[in-house]
């Protein structure tokens, strides 16, 4: 009984060896709860972005096909690019924040960095908040907008704070999204030690 404990100690403490062996080295020092607060602050974005994208889509429904059915070429035509602006606007902000794409990359840098984001959401959110003067688009509008300002506020803040760190330090979720996507998966993995 003893000689079998005294092998399997050898054993439980390679197990516990183990995990740390294979985690990846940290790039530096980045809390734990700032990084829960980055992906809070990126599932935000991706909300706002898709309330921009509702937005848009009841804006075509109301405004464009009512000035389809009045007979308004000019009027349609106007709320069409501005259903347009709100609905392309909205899907590239949902792909930076949840799944980066290298066409948003190419086509809107700022929408790779923090800061660059926070600023399309201070400009969308005060575009939205005052689009209609009244009616449920109204309301509807001023509740898209000051959340999207709210978001943009936060992005702001968070921006500012992270301003001194590297770039992946700033970005990390973003960073391993983009990696994931131009590189085979195995490249970035630990290499596991062999067991003796």
């Amino acid at each position: 009984g003893s000689s079998r404990s005294s092998q399997g100690a050898p054993l439980r403490a390679r197990a516990v060896a183990f995990p740390q062996v294979c985690q990846p080295a940290a790039s530096g020092p980045l809390p734990e709860t700032m990084r829960s607060s980055q992906a809070i602050l990126r599932l935000c974005g991706g909300f706002a972005s898709a309330l921009l994208c509702l937005a848009a889509l009841v804006g075509v429904l109301l405004d464009v096909l009512g000035c389809v059915v009045r007979g308004d070429v000019l009027g349609s035509a106007h709320y069409l690019a501005e259903c347009i602006l709100l609905g392309v606007g909205g899907a590239a902000g949902v792909f930076a924040e949840i799944r980066p794409h290298p066409v948003v990359s190419e086509n809107a840098p700022y929408l790779t960095r923090l800061g660059g984001r926070a600023v399309f959401y201070l400009f969308m959110g005060m575009y939205v908040i005052g689009r209609k003067r009244e009616g449920f688009q109204s309301w509807a509008d001023l509740l898209i907008g000051a959340y999207t300002l709210g978001v943009a506020g936060a992005g702001l803040f968070y921006a500012q704070r992270l301003g001194g760190l590297p770039p992946t330090l700033q970005e990390p979720a973003l960073g391993r999204e983009m990696h994931s996507t131009h590189q085979p998966s195995h490249d970035g993995a630990p290499t596991m030690p062999s067991v003796s």
